[in-house]
């Protein structure tokens, strides 16, 4: 898979487009603005997942490494949530013989959806890795809302899968390889 090449600067400025600011951490003067709209955002249904779309679309899909990027280190809730994301996407194995039934599809897409309120609610990053954690939580946002739609079209599971692995490019996540999913 190719990644498009795409300055840091637009994958930030796309990231923080209408995402909640900054997880848990406070919001700086200049996004304090934009913080009603954010929090919609953070609803339980993620009703704004079509606007992230976009965002990431924007960003190219994945949020580039550089060859200098030394990973960040998540903190406990980011190791949490993004345990339960795995957990909740090997639920929706696409290989197996069958699809999963429409209703197991709906409640993985809703379990991503908690693992990510989950980090917005209780991660707190430096700026610069949580800017690139707000484009991953975009496109799993974006994959969540196409499950919800059509739950027999599992096509959104491999970009959801692709951001998952792009997150452990960027954040150096103790376990992240093992079977249980980090946990």
């Amino acid at each position: 898979m190719t990644v498009k090449q795409i300055p840091l600067a637009l994958v930030l400025a796309a990231a923080f487009a209408g995402l909640p600011t900054g997880c848990a951490r406070g919001p700086a003067p200049a996004e304090a603005a934009g913080a009603d709209a954010a929090a919609q955002v953070a609803t339980d249904d993620h009703a704004g997942a079509a606007e992230h779309a976009d965002a990431t679309a924007i960003a190219g899909g994945d949020v580039p490494v550089a060859d200098h990027h030394g990973p960040w280190t998540p903190d406990a809730p980011l190791i949490e949530g993004m345990s339960r994301v795995r957990t909740a996407l090997a639920g929706l194995e696409h290989a197996g013989p069958a699809p999963p039934e429409k209703a197991v599809v709906t409640a993985r897409a809703a379990d991503v959806d908690a693992a990510i309120s989950y980090m917005f609610e209780n991660c707190v990053l430096a700026p610069e890795p949580d800017a690139a954690l707000h484009a991953i939580l975009a496109r799993l946002m974006a994959g969540t809302g196409a499950l919800r739609k059509d739950p027999a079209d599992l096509a959104p599971v491999f970009d959801m899968e692709a951001a998952v692995e792009n997150y452990e490019q960027l954040f150096a996540e103790p376990n992240a390889g093992d079977d249980n999913g980090g946990s």
